[in-house]
């Protein structure tokens, strides 16, 4: 089942980088991780559902620092073009990605 569900991290991911809610709201980023996965220190771990609420305004994880460090659990790497092309477009800048054996680690600039 692990192989399936990656392809559905992938295909969440990637239509919510094309093709944004616009929907204002959702739950804080701070309370998105309901499920115990290692995250690297420093990272906010992004759950599945809460990726299109991150994905239509990130500014909501951006530290006082200007910085965003999102980590998303078992996201396969092919969905890292689609996370870099949404941050890029809200004006982010110095954006990387690192595949993680437990995910995608993602880390960007405002």
């Amino acid at each position: 089942m692990a192989p399936f569900a990656g392809v559905k991290l992938f295909v969440i991911i990637a239509l919510n980088s094309l093709w944004p809610s616009t929907q204002p709201g959702g739950a804080p980023v701070q309370n998105a991780a309901r499920h115990v996965s290692p995250t690297p220190p420093g990272f906010t771990p992004v759950a599945p559902a809460d990726i299109p609420h991150i994905l239509a305004d990130p500014g909501r994880a951006v530290t006082d620092g200007g910085d965003i460090a999102l980590f998303f659990p078992g996201c396969p790497a092919l969905a890292a073009p689609f996370l870099l092309f949404r941050l890029k477009r809200l004006g982010f800048s110095r954006c990387r990605a690192h595949l993680l054996p437990e995910g995608l680690a993602l880390t960007a600039r405002r």
